[in-house]
């Protein structure tokens, strides 16, 4: 209990002390007023998306979703956003450990925290959207994993709003859950016409298409150097030209589909969707063009709460893996390399990042084949269609 203490206790005074710098100095080490640029600019009319690949690089519907805390301005707004997202996040892996550790989610609270945190360390100090992002794709597996697909298809579509990056996994999902498909195609179509209640809708359209050519624009960033496949292959003086990254991406695609597929088969009901999040997960960190440290928050995530089902074994679905379990706790530290120094840092920046998720993508395959947590011979059906 003492290291649960100790995880919670270091979790909530990081995150209080980010508010605090955030009312001191608002707008410092922050993307947050990026945000505000946006959802203000789109209701005033402005093209709040320029040239260039930079700037505000969201969809509209982006715009909708941080309005509220625009409205309140700097510090509040700011300070409120990352309440939320922070909040969020606490509570989806909060209610991950208790649906999968149900005698031991409270040990494991405090933990999977403080795992979580040197990789996200500086998505959180900045207010990165990925941090909500993160949370919602947690909670849309969790409701998966206990069949409400409404719920499910709700928090996807609110994930794509959020960034587009969540198509991965609300495309997955629609094609390894055929009762999830129409009801999240429904739900996207929604709040992506939403900003569109506009004043002037036909301005609004032509922003929207501002935005959408933003966002492919920013798809194809070019040869910067990003935390995806691209910069491990550049540890090895390797560049790839952009068709053989396409066919690499589409191909790594029908991987993470086959592999989808393979942990329905050989994988619990509530299992199964844990490692569509995993996957999820892991294909945005070495596939995603645009790539960057903080963005590994999400894969420390799904790091976390695989160690702590590694270490805390429960009930008689689960095999001890614990070295499998503490192998993963040195790699969550690892992740935290941009938060020790320069010494540590600059050799590793680019590569080291997705090295470790590549290591970390052996244990998923490995859970998705079955052999990491077991099918228990009591079906678990019911448990996982119902709120825990």
């Amino acid at each position: 209990m003492l290291v649960t203490r100790i995880g919670i206790g270091v979790w909530l005074l990081f995150n209080l002390v980010i508010l605090v710098l955030v009312w001191r100095n608002p707008g410092v080490s922050s993307v947050v007023g990026n945000y505000q640029y946006g959802a203000l600019g789109w209701w005033a009319g402005n093209d709040v998306y320029g040239s260039g690949i930079d700037g505000f690089i969201y969809l509209p519907s982006f715009a909708l979703v941080y309005t509220p805390f625009a409205l309140l301005g700097e510090p509040w707004g700011d300070i409120l956003w990352r309440i939320v997202s922070v909040g969020l996040l606490t509570y989806a892996v909060w209610r991950a450990l208790r649906l999968y550790l149900p005698a031991h989610y409270v040990q494991a609270f405090g933990p999977a925290l403080l795992l979580i945190l040197p990789a996200g360390s500086a998505a959180l100090r900045n207010g990165q959207a990925s941090t909500l992002l993160v949370a919602l794709m947690l909670l849309a597996a969790l409701a998966i994993a206990e069949r409400r697909w409404w719920v499910a298809a709700l928090l996807l579509a609110l994930a794509f709003a959020t960034k587009p990056l969540a198509i991965v996994m609300l495309l997955l999902a629609s094609a390894l859950y055929r009762p999830l498909a129409l009801r999240l195609m429904l739900c996207t179509v929604i709040v992506l016409l939403l900003p569109l209640v506009n004043s002037d809708p036909l301005a609004a359209w032509h922003l929207y298409g501002l935005g959408v050519d933003k966002v492919l624009a920013s798809s194809m960033p070019g040869p910067r150097g990003w935390s995806d496949i691209t910069g491990l292959l550049g540890l090895f003086g390797l560049v790839l030209s952009p068709l053989a990254l396409t066919i690499l991406r589409v191909a790594s695609a029908l991987a993470t589909l086959l592999l989808g597929l393979l942990a329905r088969r050989r994988q619990d009901s509530a299992q199964a969707a844990l490692s569509l999040f995993a996957l999820s997960t892991s294909y945005l960190m070495l596939m995603s063009p645009r790539t960057e440290e903080n963005t590994y928050i999400m894969l420390a995530v799904s790091m976390a709460l695989f160690a702590m089902l590694l270490l805390w074994p429960d009930g008689p679905i689960y095999r001890a893996r614990t070295f499998g379990g503490w192998m993963i706790v040195a790699l969550c530290i690892a992740l935290g390399a941009h938060a020790y120094g320069n010494w540590i840092f600059r050799p590793t920046k680019l590569w080291l990042k997705p090295l470790i998720c590549i290591v970390f993508l052996a244990t998923v395959i490995q859970a998705c084949r079955g052999r990491l947590f077991q099918r228990s011979t009591l079906s678990i059906e019911p448990i996982a269609s119902s709120p825990t």
